[in-house]
């Protein structure tokens, strides 16, 4: 994390919430994303969904790599699998990683632009969840760990964990179709919460397996918990990743 920017892969994030008046849909979504956003029965599905599009295609203007393209033209593709990536209006699917999540009236989403580097995130209310739901998706480890916990940050906990796991399978590729104990949160950092830091890191891994080389991280915005999960194929390459946060 102390690596100079040019020697260091780095993953873009962003954060908006509605009170930034994102712009009219026609302005942000191209003519397949208006169809899809005409379909949402609900003012409040087709509100949240409106809110990811404009963080994700913010983030992605934000980049070189998208500057000549005005947010109509830039639009996020869904692979077969539910995985986003994104597609420029000449048809051109470009090679990066991208992961969007929203919850409320916020939006977070992350990009790679290096092809290796494959990112997840999630934003989560914290709530209480039950023993069931514990014993149910998480992996036994995981299960002890937020034994640790007690009652006034074991919600904060269970929530940071779940949502860890979230990015992580989304950063695979694959979502909750997956066993999220295929997934482990292994150690917390910062739980309570301590004001003023930033991100604070998360030990994970693939369970049993030497898997992939893996990090995370995760914040709190007030109720939310934001979680940001990557993997590379080294340890060295995952290590010297840099987060940096684009504003809209």
């Amino acid at each position: 994390m102390t690596q100079k920017a040019n020697m260091s892969p780095n993953i873009y994030w962003m954060l908006v919430d509605a009170s930034q008046n994102p712009p009219e849909p026609g302005q942000v979504l191209s003519t397949s994303e208006l169809a899809k956003f005409a379909s949402f029965r609900f003012p409040k599905r087709r509100d949240e969904w409106l809110l990811g599009r404009w963080a994700a295609k913010s983030l992605a203007s934000s980049l070189p790599e998208y500057h000549p393209f005005p947010l109509d033209q830039i639009e996020i593709i869904n692979s077969p699998e539910g995985a986003p990536y994104i597609q420029v209006l000449n048809g051109s699917a470009t090679h990066c990683s991208l992961s969007l999540s929203h919850s409320g009236k916020m939006a977070l989403c992350a990009l790679s632009m290096v092809h290796a580097l494959h990112v997840g995130v999630d934003l989560e209310k914290i709530e209480t969840r039950t023993e069931t739901f514990v014993l149910d998706y998480f992996t036994p480890a995981e299960c002890r760990l937020v034994e640790t916990f007690h009652d006034e940050t074991r919600a904060e906990a269970v929530t940071l964990i779940w949502s860890a796991k979230e990015s992580m399978l989304k950063a695979l590729g694959v979502g909750l179709r997956q066993d999220t104990r295929s997934v482990e949160v292994r150690a917390l950092r910062g739980i309570p919460y301590e004001t003023g830091v930033d991100w604070n890191k998360i030990e994970i891994g693939e369970p049993g397996t030497e898997g992939h080389a893996w990090s995370a991280w995760w914040q709190l915005r007030g109720e939310y918990i934001l979680t940001l999960a990557a993997f590379a194929a080294t340890q060295a390459e995952i290590q010297s990743v840099r987060l940096v946060q684009k504003q809209e």
